[in-house]
């Protein structure tokens, strides 16, 4: 049974009630988590229209003069790991938990109650022990998801259609030009209000989505720069079905049995990684970085020294101590560990060999 804690408790009426219809509806037992949802909306309405009135018509088209910096990679890759430590930076820009949850209301509710909101933060982020603090920074697929209809996270609330759902919200496959149009609103919106309520700062963003995105990413920003994290696919494999395998019981609405998660992940890796190697060539080489995971474990600010200066972002000098006081804190943390079957290793070497071999890994414990 899904949370009432759901991040859906941010949408607007507009987007909650597509989805719905979208959807083909939910089942009696999610039916008060709708309600609930839609009362949310309610009581945030006059908040949501003061704030929409305090923006003012965002311009849709290129932003010639932002420079976001975007960390994409596949899920359960490090991108998380590699935000948080490019997140120290005082030059960046980010997403805080509160702008995730109310992306409608940043400027309005999330600033004036934000003591009383932080307190209501979650410990971790549920899927692993990564901390949450009221400045951590977060990925923008969740505001996005409750601000249109374009978004991986429908995938995980509406499973009864999910890879229709994530091969829309990822790869924008049998989308038309008017939801595509929407989406480009709506990002340019989030991040124009995002960048008001972080001062102007350079904006830092991390969504794995964006690994299939990085062309039309450069569309809106053609002066955007692009890191690239990759992780041993072994582990990528066994972590993203965890990853699926939590997340779908707590944020569901529709029954998800049917779902074989991990063909889905055999299925949604290579077809990622193929969109990003498209995407790449558009980009200069101080538009792309490209780092494994590994190496940003056992060095990590030689790593992020270097992605400094391949990029052209300034700051490392200021940004080195208090990177090393976050990677500091994180000596007690512990990693998830889970075991490969035989079966499943083999059919991970066999489907994603091309990745396995460009990168030149194996079997975690393997001689």
């Amino acid at each position: 049974m899904p949370t009432l804690m759901h991040p859906l408790m941010g949408g607007n009426f507009s987007t909650l009630l597509r989805a719905l219809r979208r959807q083909g509806g939910v089942p009696l037992k999610t039916v008060p988590h709708m309600l609930a949802f839609l009362g949310a909306a309610a009581v945030r309405l006059p908040a949501t229209l003061l704030e929409r009135a305090m923006m003012g018509e965002v311009p849709v088209g290129p932003d010639y003069d932002s420079e976001p910096v975007f960390v994409v990679g596949h899920w359960r890759s490090g991108t998380t790991h590699l935000h948080n430590l490019l997140g120290c930076s005082s030059r960046f820009g980010i997403i805080t938990p509160l702008a995730s949850g109310l992306p409608w209301e940043l400027l309005t509710l999330a600033s004036w109650f934000r003591p009383f909101l932080e307190k209501g933060l979650p410990e971790d982020r549920g899927v692993d022990q990564v901390a949450v603090t009221p400045q951590s920074p977060q990925e923008d697929e969740i505001p996005m998801a409750n601000m249109q209809m374009l978004s991986v996270f429908h995938a995980v609330y509406f499973p009864a259609s999910f890879q229709r759902n994530f091969d829309e919200g990822v790869f924008f496959e049998g989308v038309t030009e008017e939801e595509v149009a929407e989406w480009e609103r709506r990002i340019l919106y989030f991040y124009r209000k995002v960048s008001r309520h972080q001062d102007g700062k350079r904006l830092l963003i991390k969504n794995p989505v964006y690994t299939a995105r990085m062309s039309r990413l450069l569309k809106l920003w053609p002066k955007a720069k692009f890191i690239h994290i990759h992780r041993n696919p072994f582990v990528v494999y066994s972590s993203t079905v965890h990853y699926y395998r939590k997340l779908l019981p707590e944020l569901a609405l529709q029954s998800f049995d049917h779902l074989d998660v991990e063909e889905m992940v055999l299925t949604n890796y290579p077809k990622l990684m193929d969109t990003l190697d498209q995407d790449r060539r558009q980009l200069r080489d101080d538009q792309f970085a490209e780092i494994a995971f590994e190496d940003l474990e056992n060095d990590p600010l030689a790593v992020l020294k270097g992605i400094h200066e391949r990029l052209g972002i300034s700051g490392w000098q200021d940004a080195e101590v208090s990177t090393q006081r976050y990677l500091a804190s994180l000596k007690s943390y512990q990693k998830n560990r889970f075991s490969l079957e035989e079966e499943d290793e083999l059919r991970v070497r066999q489907r994603w060999a091309k990745w396995i071999d460009r990168w030149g890994y194996a079997v975690p414990g393997a001689r």
